[in-house]
């Protein structure tokens, strides 16, 4: 091709191979082990989060113990407890909150939401669901012998998942920042930026009472599709349902966020 050929055909476009499914796993892991590495630095805003509602569910234990424990539930009732009152805050108001700088880069950059919640999402099942299932197997070969993992591992994973799902959903229609308390108290007379933030405190504990509820459905699927009866066939289908509430619960979330062109600029 002559010099005036190229003139006419323009500048030339390099061609940008399409990511393979290795580089988009690499680049998956490599942001989960980013926000893991986040998570465990300054000012360890998740890990807050996280030992603050411990300590709450441990004091509400004194108010009000866990009575419903049989001796073919307890290792159920125990990690799911546990589960979701430690995730309650950090999922419904700090998964876009706590490292919102960090989350407005990876969205000024292209990064999807959909990528940015699954990274969020799989670095807390790391830093709660792993020791949650650790714990709740451990309850269960030691106290609940004739009780088998197939089932109390999915019994925990099934709430933890929905909690999961419901806290992106809340994240996206809610982004809450959280600000010192100084700062907070600074500005307590600023009615609206004061009520935001008491809502945002409240909300957590509010949609506990709303989703443990959702607790039975797995029953009553398995009344519903006439399923067999079996630890193993009911531990799977837990797991499927817990899968597919934070598949539905997630996708709604990314929905909202492109019809309402979420960009974080409102985070209190």
């Amino acid at each position: 091709m002559t010099t005036a050929e190229r003139s006419l055909a323009g500048p030339v476009v390099p061609v940008v191979p399409a990511p393979t499914g290795t580089s988009v796993r690499a680049g998956l892991l490599r942001m989960v082990a980013q926000d893991l590495r986040w998570a465990f630095q300054r000012p360890y805003g998740w890990l807050v989060g996280i030992a603050v509602n411990l300590v709450l569910s441990l004091a509400y234990l004194l108010v009000e113990p866990l009575r419903d424990g049989t001796h073919r539930d307890w290792a159920v009732l125990v990690g799911t407890y546990f589960a979701v009152f430690i995730l309650a805050d950090v999922t419904s108001t700090n998964v876009l909150g706590v490292d919102a700088e960090r989350t407005r880069l990876r969205l000024l950059r292209g990064v999807a939401l959909t990528k940015i919640l699954l990274v969020k999402n799989i670095a807390l099942m790391v830093i709660v669901g792993l020791p949650t299932l650790v714990a709740t197997a451990w309850i269960t070969v030691v106290d609940e012998p004739d009780y088998r993992l197939a089932l109390t591992l999915p019994g925990v994973l099934y709430p933890t998942l929905l909690w999961l799902g419901v806290g992106n959903l809340v994240s996206v229609l809610l982004p809450y920042r959280p600000l010192p308390l100084r700062v907070r108290w600074q500005q307590r007379r600023v009615w609206r930026r004061t009520g935001r933030w008491l809502f945002c405190l409240g909300l957590p504990y509010a949609l506990c009472l709303a989703v443990d509820p959702m607790s039975r459905v797995p029953r009553l699927l398995s009344s519903v599709l006439h399923l067999p009866r079996g630890s193993g066939v009911h531990g799977v289908e837990v797991l499927a349902l817990g899968v597919v509430c934070w598949g539905l619960l997630s996708a709604v979330a990314v929905r909202l966020a492109h019809r309402r062109s979420i960009g974080l600029d409102d985070l209190l």
